[in-house]
């Protein structure tokens, strides 16, 4: 079969295969001499007949690939699953102050909240300001900060003369 190296690490290569060179595959044993490999691990089609962009075709095969030679890789379903474990405790714990924390500290986007599968009118309903998240201080709105001291109750600029 026909192929192009772009990859080779261990027993593992990654390559582009086929005929019509529309194929990422993982494989194992490759012999460059011969010009076959011992087993294909994994391939992902790309082109007009299939799901799949090259780009993700290309992904896909990487991420394989690194889950299959690197130790410290996490393959992003796995991480996917990981995010989602998490999402569903978090709500479990307190819906409310769950869907703060993802809008909040997560800053999760719109397709992020809906590929965790939000309910996507209150993860919208928590982006606007409520009585739980207070505004700063400020002199406009009747109470005192740093930078206006003397609105503070009993005090006036004479104080600070």
């Amino acid at each position: 079969m026909k192929y192009t190296l772009i990859d080779e690490n261990g027993q593992y290569a990654l390559i582009l295969r086929g005929e019509s060179m529309t194929q990422y595959a993982v494989v194992s044993g490759l012999d460059k001499k011969a010009g076959s490999w011992d087993w294909t691990c994994c391939y992902y089609d790309f082109g007009k007949f299939s799901g799949l962009t090259k780009a993700e075709a290309l992904f896909r095969a990487v991420d394989y690939y690194l889950m299959r030679t690197n130790e410290k890789h996490i393959p992003w379903a796995r991480m996917s699953e990981i995010a989602t474990v998490l999402k569903d405790g978090l709500i479990e714990d307190g819906e409310e102050e769950a869907y703060r924390y993802m809008v909040d500290v997560a800053e999760l986007s719109d397709t992020e909240a809906g590929y965790f599968g939000l309910n996507m009118e209150r993860y919208r309903d928590s982006t606007g300001e409520d009585a739980d998240s207070p505004t700063a201080p400020s002199s406009i709105g009747g109470d005192y900060g740093p930078a206006h001291p003397w609105d503070a109750p009993g005090m006036s600029v004479s104080d600070f003369i």
